[in-house]
C-alpha cells in the first residue's frame, strides 16, 4: 500500500514523486510503463535540456492560461533546481541549461535525488486502469499486476513523440472517470506543404521571417532559422507557428506561411544589383545577398526566365517582382506531420476539470495530475519543460497534504 503513486516516469511525473517524499508522504513510487523513467527527458533540447525560460509568462502558452498562470506562479524554478544540486546557466535568450549541458545530468540529479528521499521506481508497469476514490485507489497493469495507494498522480505524459514514450493513455486512464478532453493534435512541428512549392530546397537552412495567417488573416509571426524539408518548413521559427496551425488546419480553414527571406532587398535594391553586376547570369546574381537556391526559387516563382540570362536585362517591373517573391513569399500549408514528429501535444484533459491549488480532480477526490496531459502547451524555449515541473512539483504536494 503507497501513500502517493505516481504514474509516468518523465519530467513531471518524477518531480511529483520527489515533492510528494518531500511533503511528507510515507511511501510514494513511481510507475513506468517503459524499461527506464526519463528517456523523453534525455532528449529534450538536442540533449542539452532547456530547463525553463527566464521570465517566462502564461500569456505565452496555448490553453486555459487562467489556470495555467496559477500553476506557474507557485513554482520556484531556482530553489528547485538548487534543491537537486544541479547548477542551472541563463542564456541572452532567457533559455536555462544545466551547467553541463547535458541532459543526462538532469536525470541522475532527478533519480539520485527522488531516490535519497525514499521514492521508488517500478519500470515496466504498464497501467491500464484506476479504481477507486476518496478511499483510496487500485492501479492495475495490463499484465493483470495491480498496487494500492492512497492518492495517485497521473502523469502519463501526451501523445507526442511515441518512439520517446508518448501515447494516448492519459485518455484510457481518466475517461472513465468522467473527465473530458479538448482535441489533441501535434504540435511544434514542421509546416507541411506541397512538394512543389518548397522544391529544390530540401535541407537548405535561412535566416528569415515567417508569419502565418488563417483565413488571410495574420495571427502570429516569428523571426530566425528556416529549414527546408522536402514537404515543407521546418526550423524553430516554423515550429513555433505550427501552435496555431494545428486547431486552424482542423477546423478546415485556408492556413498560408508567409516567407520574408529577401534581408530587406527591395525592387530598388534587386534593380541596383542587376545594374551593379550586369555581366553576371541571373541563376547567380543574388548570390551572397540570399542563398543561392533561394535565389533561383524566387526568380522563377516571378517568372522570369530563362535564368541564364545576364542580370542587366532585368526589367523594373521584373525587380519587382523578385522582391515581392523575397519579402512575402506564400506558402499554402498543407497540414502537420504526426505525433511521430511533433515535440508537444496541443490539447488535452480539460484543465478546468482539475483545481489550479492543488491539481486535484473536481470529479474523483484522491487523484491528481499533472504534464504535458493538460490542455497546457507553451512555446520551444523550455515552455513546456517549465510546465511540466511546475505542474509536477505542486501535485505531489498537494497530494501528500492529505496524508
Amino acid at each position: 500500500m503507497y501513500d502517493v503513486l505516481v504514474i509516468g516516469g518523465g519530467a513531471s511525473g518524477l518531480a511529483s514523486g520527489l515533492s510528494a517524499a518531500r511533503a511528507g508522504a510515507g511511501r510514494v513510487a513511481v510507475v513506468e510503463r517503459q524499461a527506464r523513467v526519463g528517456k523523453k527527458l534525455l532528449a529534450t533540447g538536442n540533449g542539452r535540456c532547456n530547463l525553463y525560460h527566464y521570465g517566462l509568462r502564461a500569456e505565452e502558452y496555448v490553453g486555459d492560461r487562467a489556470f495555467i498562470r496559477a500553476v506557474l506562479g507557485r513554482f520556484d524554478a531556482d530553489a528547485f533546481f538548487a534543491s537537486l544540486g544541479l547548477p542551472v546557466a541563463v542564456e541572452e535568450n532567457g533559455c536555462a541549461y544545466p551547467g553541463s549541458n547535458q541532459a543526462s545530468a538532469v536525470l541522475d540529479c532527478l533519480r539520485l535525488t527522488a531516490g535519497e528521499a525514499g521514492v521508488e521506481e517500478i519500470c515496466e508497469f504498464d497501467v491500464s486502469r484506476l479504481e477507486g476514490g476518496r478511499r483510496g485507489w487500485r492501479v492495475w497493469a495490463a499484465d493483470g499486476r495491480s498496487l494500492s495507494a492512497a492518492r495517485v498522480i497521473v502523469a502519463a505524459g501526451g501523445m507526442a513523440a511515441p518512439k520517446l514514450g508518448g501515447s494516448n493513455a492519459f485518455r484510457s486512464l481518466l475517461a472513465p472517470l468522467g473527465h473530458t478532453f479538448t482535441p489533441c493534435l501535434p504540435a511544434l512541428t514542421r509546416l507541411c506543404a506541397r512538394p512543389s512549392d518548397v522544391a529544390g530546397l530540401k535541407g537548405l537552412r535561412c535566416a528569415g521571417t515567417i508569419a502565418l495567417s488563417v483565413n488571410g488573416r495574420e495571427v502570429s509571426r516569428e523571426t530566425g532559422e528556416l529549414l527546408f524539408a522536402e514537404d515543407g518548413v521546418s526550423g524553430i521559427a516554423a515550429m513555433q507557428l505550427s501552435m496555431f496551425a494545428a486547431e486552424a488546419l482542423r477546423r478546415g480553414e485556408r492556413v498560408e506561411a508567409h516567407l520574408n527571406v529577401g534581408g530587406g532587398l527591395d525592387a530598388a535594391a534587386v534593380l541596383a544589383r542587376a545594374r551593379r553586376f550586369p555581366e553576371r547570369a541571373l541563376e547567380e546574381f543574388l548570390t551572397g545577398v540570399v542563398p543561392k537556391r533561394i535565389g533561383q526559387a524566387a526568380l522563377k516563382r516571378a517568372g522570369i526566365a530563362p535564368l541564364s540570362r545576364l542580370a542587366g536585362s532585368l526589367s523594373q517591373e521584373e525587380a519587382a517582382r523578385a522582391a515581392d517573391e523575397l519579402s512575402d513569399w506564400v506558402i499554402p500549408v498543407t497540414g502537420l506531420p504526426g505525433f511521430d514528429a511533433a515535440q508537444v501535444m496541443l490539447g488535452g484533459v480539460k484543465c478546468r476539470e482539475f483545481c489550479p491549488e492543488t491539481l486535484e480532480s473536481k470529479l474523483a477526490p484522491g487523484l491528481y495530475a499533472c504534464g504535458e496531459l493538460f490542455d497546457a502547451t507553451g512555446p520551444c524555449g523550455g515552455y513546456n519543460l517549465a510546465w511540466a515541473w511546475a505542474s509536477g512539483c505542486l501535485a505531489g504536494r498537494s497530494a501528500a497534504k492529505p496524508l
